[in-house]
């Protein structure tokens, strides 16, 4: 029997995640939001990165759960040495999706 679209959705909402991350360290002035942005293509994931007044940086991302673990996993790596710290808050869904970008 063929799922009816709302079950369909409703499993794709269990699967999906939503985190804040505010990433500490030598994080701005290094390239960090535009390398955020190219780690997140290929991945079906929505939000944003930006600076924060006090030298953080700060990513709110959602998607498929393993788009956005793909998506920390890849920062984390490409910013190797600029990440002292990356805390992650976990979030309730949001409600637009237009794709990842910077914001300034």
């Amino acid at each position: 029997m063929a799922a009816s679209s709302d079950s369909r959705k409703q499993r794709v909402d269990d699967r999906s995640r939503r985190v804040v991350v505010t990433y500490r360290g030598h994080v701005q002035g290094v390239g960090f939001r535009a390398t955020a942005l190219h780690c997140a293509r290929g991945l079906a994931v929505d939000g944003f990165v930006q600076n924060l007044p006090n030298g953080d940086v700060r990513m709110d991302v959602q998607g498929p759960r393993g788009d956005v673990d793909e998506l920390m996993r890849r920062i984390a790596v490409e910013m190797s040495g600029r990440i002292d710290d990356a805390l992650i808050d976990p979030r309730d869904a949001m409600t637009t999706r237009d794709g990842f970008r910077i914001r300034y």
